[in-house]
């Protein structure tokens, strides 16, 4: 499945949504915690930013539902991925090179609608760390960044219910005692209304859209957990989280074509106290994702149907002990052990009436599974003017592939966050971290997480490494806050693949014969202004930085630009506060974005060429990858929260998405017909609302 398709795919989620082309006129070859000062914003550390939740739930999104990773994508450090999608790329590193984290399970499938939202819904969310440097022990493996969620414990006195509604979503969320001041259950449910109203538009509308034919939009997600207070010193919770996303057409009469996801976790946390002051933390998990594409062509009157399915499951135990160790310290000690089993791309042909009643075998099956046991421990030294944290991992890695013998390997991991305080308004601050990755992702079209394949490390993929270094100072001055920094990052041992395109074509069977191995770099510069009041409260964000990559066999071995450097991003936000009384709160908030176009690979030229039939075909050819930079992004967003204090607390959001109409680089496609490359751009100015009530 090419671009195009994906670009019809969006189509049919967001009905607004429109495609829209310009031609392109030019080809160029330029080459510790967070202190919480307030409810609404955050100063932060050299390593650790806290997402603070009614910002998140503030701010304008294409689908009207609150999104910590579109709060994230307005951070220093923080590159985007397409117009619209959950991706991150942080400081330099692949999408892949992040891990979120719920309630310490990994989420690899953490988008719906095509990367346009996330897969949880932020009222069972508590509270969000965002880490890009001084990572500490307990961490999981990743060279980037982790973003941890952590999940609210229903109420044990009293009952809640709540329910929401936006132009994609609707949900619902309950939070109860079981058994009052022992027991609790906090769960919710969230569906996409998209496929009803697609087809109820298609009838009204006609036209353009009758080509769409039998056209499916699935997006869904569960969540439950029961917490029990065993007794004053130790507590049990069960959590349990589902999601679905599934999207299919027939286009053109002759084909179905489909694709969707879902994620399977259940989680099982105990806390508690020892003798001696020991703490305690103990988890077991269960993590399945699956991914699957597939096609259904009518071949004179015989359906033939391709099924390519990606899973992974991932099996976890942990325990982590933790005390005061002096005056000034604490000691954190704990062991991991994560057991998965890979299938990334298994494929299979059918014939007859369904995909679920297979005629052959697969085709080609890429099982393995792999083992990773992290020992690890931190130490926090704090005085009155200096921090220092100091962590440490030892991890033995083995892994199988397809039947081959168990290769072991063994990889330390180490991270420094020093702090110094300087003046009442001045510190400085510097981070250095030594990181290593098992989990490969095999980036396609950059919608998110949930659009690519995840691969273990094997003797062909060695594990990514990452050094990275930041120096910066911290300065405070009342309500206003600066920060500026700068950092430096190699990474070794990543992964490039040479065709993405066929992530979504029948051809991934082959996708492990093309995979390169090679390395980057990352350099960049670092500002935040937060100005905090009581009724008007600012921020301002830039990263100016440089990304590169370079890979054997790929650009004839020269190093190139990463398809996302944005050498300059600037994000602004704001929000005041414009009623508070009795009866209601309303705020105004809005963003403005500016960011370097990505990069683009398109042909020098072209030339003819002459078949063994005698035939004349025309064949491009290309000079350098990613050779081109697209235009520029630039987007305004406004929005407009109202807070109603009635006997059922309600909360009314609007929000306009690119108030400025501009038409923003999604891609870029060839146009056989007129032989010109061609921008493709998605999103237009588009209205959206939520509504939430609380009884």
């Amino acid at each position: 499945m090419g671009r195009q398709k994906i670009v019809s795919f969006l189509f049919i989620l967001a009905i607004p949504i429109a495609a829209n082309a310009q031609d392109v006129h030019e080809k160029r070859d330029t080459l510790p915690e967070s202190v919480v000062v307030s409810d609404r914003f955050v100063v932060r550390d050299a390593g650790t930013r806290i997402v603070p939740i009614p910002q998140m739930r503030s701010m304008v999104s294409v689908t009207g539902e609150s999104d910590a990773i579109k709060y994230i994508q307005t951070l220093p450090g923080v590159s985007t991925g397409a117009e619209g999608a959950s991706a991150i790329y942080v400081r330099g590193g692949n999408i892949g090179s992040n891990v979120m984290t719920l309630d310490g399970v990994q989420i690899f499938g953490g988008s719906h609608l095509l990367g346009l939202t996330s897969i949880y819904p932020s009222e069972i969310v508590s509270g969000i760390d965002f880490r890009v440097g001084g990572f500490h022990g307990d961490e999981s493996n990743m060279t980037a960044s982790h973003i941890r969620l952590k999940t609210s414990d229903g109420s044990f006195t009293s009952r809640s219910f709540s329910a929401s509604a936006s132009m994609f979503m609707l949900g619902g969320t309950v939070s109860m005692p079981i058994v009052k001041n022992k027991v609790s259950l906090i769960g919710s449910v969230r569906v996409s209304p998209l496929g009803p109203a697609f087809r109820a538009v298609q009838a009204i509308v006609g036209g353009p859209l009758d080509s769409l034919q039998r056209p499916r939009a699935v997006a869904c997600d569960m969540f439950a957990k029961v917490k029990w207070l065993v007794n004053d010193k130790h507590n049990l919770s069960l959590g349990a989280f589902a999601s679905k996303d599934g999207y299919s057409y027939r286009y053109g009469g002759r084909s179905d074509e489909s694709m969707g996801w879902g994620n399977f976790i259940l989680n099982a946390r105990h806390e508690g106290q020892l003798k001696k002051g020991w703490q305690i933390e103990d988890g077991l998990s269960y993590n399945h994702f699956m991914g699957r594409q597939g096609i259904v062509r009518d071949m004179s009157g015989t359906e033939n149907n391709l099924a390519i399915v990606s899973t992974i499951d991932e099996l976890t135990a942990e325990s982590t002990f933790s005390r005061l160790s002096g005056k000034y310290s604490s000691l954190r000690l704990g062991v991991r052990e994560r057991f998965a089993w890979f299938n990334p791309g298994t494929s299979a042909t059918f014939k007859g009436d369904g995909p679920l009643t297979p005629t052959s075998s697969p085709l080609i099956d890429h099982t393995s599974h792999s083992s990773i046991t992290t020992m690890h421990g931190q130490w926090n030294y704090t005085r009155k003017r200096f921090e220092l944290m100091t962590s440490a991992k030892m991890n033995v890695f083995a892994a199988d592939e397809q039947g081959d013998k168990w290769r072991w390997r063994f990889n330390p991991e180490a991270s420094i966050l020093a702090k110094l305080k300087l003046a009442k308004w001045l510190s400085i601050e510097a981070t250095a971290d030594w990181t290593v990755q098992y989990y490969h992702t095999l980036e396609g079209i950059p919608l998110g997480w949930s659009m690519d394949l995840i691969v273990p490390t094997n003797p062909n993929r060695p594990p990514e490494h990452a050094t990275q270094y930041y120096a910066g100072a911290f300065m405070s001055f009342g309500e206003h806050h600066i920060s500026v920094g700068a950092y430096d990052k190699k990474m070794d041992g990543l992964v490039y693949f040479s065709d993405a395109s066929m992530l979504f074509s029948s051809t991934i069977a082959g996708w492990s014969n093309n995979v390169k191995v090679g390395s980057g770099t990352s350099r960049g510069v670092e500002f935040l202004y937060e100005k905090v009041g009581k009724r008007l409260n600012y921020r301002v964000a830039y990263t100016y930085s440089k990304t590169d990559r370079c890979f054997d066999g790929v650009n004839n071995g020269v190093r190139f630009p990463a398809k996302f450097d944005r050498r300059h991003i600037l994000n602004a936000t704001a929000n005041v506060m414009v009623a508070d009384n009795e009866k209601m709160t309303v705020s105004l908030n809005g963003l403005f974005t500016f960011q370097s176009g990505h990069w683009e690979t398109v042909s020098a030229g072209e030339y003819p060429a002459f078949t063994p039939f005698g035939e004349t075909i025309i064949i491009d050819y290309f000079t350098s990858t990613n050779n081109y930079r697209m235009p520029d992004y630039i987007r305004l967003d406004i929005g407009c929260n109202i807070d109603f204090k009635t006997r059922y607390p309600q909360e009314l959001n609007i929000g306009i998405y690119n108030v400025l109409n501009r038409h923003n680089p999604f891609s870029i496609i060839y146009d056989d017909k007129s032989r010109e490359w061609r921008q493709v751009s998605l999103i237009p100015i588009m209205p959206s609302i939520s509504y939430k009530i609380k009884f």
